[in-house]
């Protein structure tokens, strides 16, 4: 929130109100003689075994008094950072906090008072419809912040404090939980726990990876919520949680809001006091108030989390590995067989492990437990689904959709809930296989198809983790041993289904992408769209095919992405590429996000990157090539992610509308951001409401449609998440009455476009 300085005379840090040119860049924290020590930096400086920090970190880099005077380098599992010393011979004294505490103390506690008063406006806003609050603990400095200012602003017993143990976390972290509880002994303190321990949910989903997230929701949201009804002794409760979520961690969480409804699980709404909170000021406010902190944190961590995680950085695994082994060893063994298993030499293992290598694992298919037990066959009005296995029963996931109706042992009608019709089905039962058969599905909408295959996939892989339970908002579903339903108490309203690709995390995690037609990839010679070729071209459209700055390869690279962006054809520009023209061509941001959408549509590489790379989240490029399909050799996935690479950094859809954050380390791509569009024309989210429309034939379409898996649309193409896309499309109905009307109140959820118009016409409007 505050602008952060060095302050000279105490060798410590100063919040100011104004930035200036010494404000510090990046994330802060104090080091300890602990780190020092773990390093090997005796070996160069003095210093005393003091409890007050000796220096300050700013990423890998050392401060002193101000002054950089090392630097880590490298780390990970099997190897120590590496540590440049750039002074030699220093005598460290300790940090003078107390001067540094009274003259950070006026904006510090102005912060704190606005939190405070946050805590409790929104208890008091929110008590009557409220059955219980909570503190989200993990036993780090941001969540020990939280329950710190939490329990100041409200009584003992207006709220709980939740640890969500994995079984993974460090024993620094178990002793920090138990320090808590002794330092606030008012407090109700409950552990929240999988009755799957970590290790056993590895072997079944698999190592976790960036696209397989399913340790969060298997061992932390979910048990809160299962531990927030079990307090409650109540199959379903409303929650509020408050959590220690800062925009300042993640390029992910910059987009958080401090209230968020829904965002865990549909009856929960977190809170989040110290989003806005900086680095700085989460330590001035732990040293001030003189709290106890995770261990963790004086050996060098950052950050305390899980052992071992697709997300943390070398850093911490290097840490981890130096300081935790016990603890690390066990799951870095399974990402060892998990190399193997994907034939890797052994010679190679160790680098597949600490370069990351297993954070892109995109699919089950070098798991012993791997593989599809669903084969889908689909026509116009027949679904045919094909379970090589069937741990559970297809009767009681049924009951989700609406009213069984049995003709026989095996047979019957679905009475729909969603539209009011009913559907055939017939099951047939093999020794090792199930299929299910729904017929007369030509007026179903995609949302009773997807929950037909979710329905399957439940049935096929379910390993009762209890995660869909948690999604449950009346507690109807339950899983203890096997799973049941009490049809007189759903309501149909699909949360279990739809919360996770494929409506089960361990059909997501384990199930293999199989194409009737293997993924090919044009050639784009390993170069991206370029700003400066788009611009060359649309100011000189008849003489750059013969005139132009390219090289031969670029040429060629450049004449697909324009055939795709759908701007020439047949070597001659294209009525959409003049109106690209009129509007401004390549300085246009408009104009981009037209290319975009359009990309999508026709690029096999840019619809993959939307469709199959999830939003929110930061990759490496070793992991986007790892992400592509196997069938594809690795010089074709290399040159692949290049091109996809220089399209999002040399052009505005990377950084300006948001689709793509290229960060460069060093000259090379260090990683690539996808965290979703942050200004997209309204004009552009109409053009793709067109061509969304043209494509399925049909003009009436439903925010939530769009929202949950639509193929194309804003929400596909651009990342928009549903509020910023109702609020959008609420503005294009007002100003553009003619084009587009929405009824998006209470539960009207319908948007309705004009048959007559095209998506090129909308170009008109601006």
């Amino acid at each position: 929130m505050y602008p952060v300085t060095w302050d000279p005379e105490t060798g410590a840090i100063l919040l100011t109100d104004h930035a200036g040119p010494g404000t510090i860049q990046g994330e802060i924290r104090p080091v300890f003689f602990e780190e020092l020590d773990l390093l090997r930096l005796h070996e160069h400086w003095t210093y005393p075994h003091s409890s007050e920090p000796l220096l300050w970190a700013v990423g890998r880099r050392y401060y002193h008094c101000g002054q950089p005077v090392a630097e880590a380098k490298g780390g990970g599992f099997f190897e120590a950072p590496q540590v440049l010393v750039h002074h030699e011979d220093l005598h460290l004294a300790p940090v003078d906090v107390l001067t540094m505490l009274t003259r950070n103390a006026a904006l510090l506690e102005g912060l704190a008072f606005r939190s405070l008063e946050f805590i409790h406006d929104q208890y008091h806003r929110r008590r009557r419809r409220t059955d219980i609050f909570a503190v989200a603990f993990s036993g780090g400095k941001d969540s020990l912040v939280v329950l710190d200012l939490v329990q100041r602003a409200l009584a003992p017993d207006e709220f709980v404090v939740v640890f969500a143990d994995t079984t993974m976390e460090l024993q620094v972290t178990y002793d920090a939980i138990e320090q808590a509880q002794q330092c606030y002994p008012n407090l109700h303190f409950h552990v929240a726990r999988s009755h799957l321990t970590a290790l056993e949910s590895w072997r079944l989903f698999g190592p976790p990876s960036r696209m397989h997230r399913w340790c969060c929701s298997v061992h932390k949201t979910a048990p809160t919520m299962l531990k927030l009804r079990e307090i409650m002794d109540s199959p379903a409760v409303d929650a509020v949680v408050f959590d220690g979520c800062r925009r300042e961690e993640s390029q992910r969480r910059f987009g958080y809001t401090p209230v968020s409804a829904g965002c865990k699980h549909p009856t929960q709404v977190n809170i989040s006091p110290i989003l806005e909170w900086n680095s700085a000021e989460i330590w001035l406010y732990l040293l001030s108030r003189k709290l106890n902190l995770n261990q963790g944190y004086r050996t060098g961590f950052a950050r305390i989390g899980c052992a071992v995680c697709p997300l943390a950085s070398p850093w911490w695994d290097g840490l981890a590995w130096m300081a935790a082994r016990e603890a690390v060893q066990p799951y870095v063994d399974m990402l060892l067989d998990l190399g193997s298993s994907m034939g890797i030499p052994e010679s190679e293992l160790q680098d597949f492990v600490t370069n990351g290598g297993w954070h892109g694992r995109a699919g089950g298919r070098a798991l012993a437990q791997g593989g599809n037990r669903v084969l889908v066959t689909e026509t116009r009005d027949h679904l045919s689904l094909r379970l090589r296995d069937s741990s559970e029963d297809w009767f009681q996931w049924a009951k989700t959709l609406g009213t069984i109706r049995r003709e026989s042992t095996d047979s019957g009608t679905i009475l729909s809930t969603r539209d009011g019709c009913a559907y055939p089905f017939r099951l047939t039962r093999y020794e090792n296989a199930l299929e299910i058969d729904v017929s007369e599905l030509d007026t179903a909408d995609r949302f009773l198809r997807r929950d037909l295959r979710s329905i399957a996939y439940k049935v096929a892989y379910c390993v009762h983790c209890r995660a869909c339970e948690a999604e449950c908002p009346t507690g109807t579903l339950r899983i203890d041993g096997r799973v049941t339903i009490d049809e007189n108490r759903c309501i149909n309203c699909s949360n279990c289904l739809g919360f996770v690709y494929k409506g089960c995390w361990a059909a997501k995690s384990l199930s293999v992408t199989e194409e009737a037609t293997p993924m090919r990839l044009k050639t784009y010679q390993h170069f991206g769209m370029r700003q400066k070729w788009l611009d060359e071209f649309l100011t000189q459209p008849t003489s750059w095919w013969h005139e132009n700055s390219l090289g031969p390869r670029q040429f060629d690279a450049m004449r697909t992405w324009l055939v795709d962006a759908e701007l020439s054809a047949s070597n001659q520009i294209t009525d959409l590429g003049r109106l690209l023209q009129r509007l401004g061509g390549a300085g246009s941001l408009l104009a981009w996000a037209v290319v975009w959408c359009n990309l999508v549509r026709n690029s096999t590489l840019v619809n993959w990157y939307v469709r199959q790379v999830p939003w929110q989240r930061s990759y490496s490029r070793v992991e986007l090539v790892e992400m592509l399909p196997g069938h594809l050799s690795t010089s074709t996935r290399e040159n692949a992610v290049r091109a996809l690479v220089g399209l999002l950094r040399d052009t505005p859809i990377g950084s300006e509308l948001g689709l793509g954050y290229i960060e460069i380390e060093g000259g090379n791509t260090k990683s690539i951001t996808k965290q979703g569009a942050r200004q997209v024309p309204p004009l552009a989210v109409l053009y793709s409401l067109y061509r969304y429309a043209e494509l399925l034939q049909r003009y009436d379409l439903s925010l939530s449609e769009l929202a949950q898996g639509a193929e194309e649309g804003p929400a596909a193409v651009f990342g928009l998440g549903v509020g910023e896309l109702g609020r959008c499309l609420r503005g294009l109905s007002t100003q553009h009455p003619a084009w587009i009307r929405v009824e998006l109140v209470r539960d009207l959820d319908s948007i309705f476009l004009e048959p007559a118009n095209i998506s090129t016409g909308v170009l008109s409007l601006a």
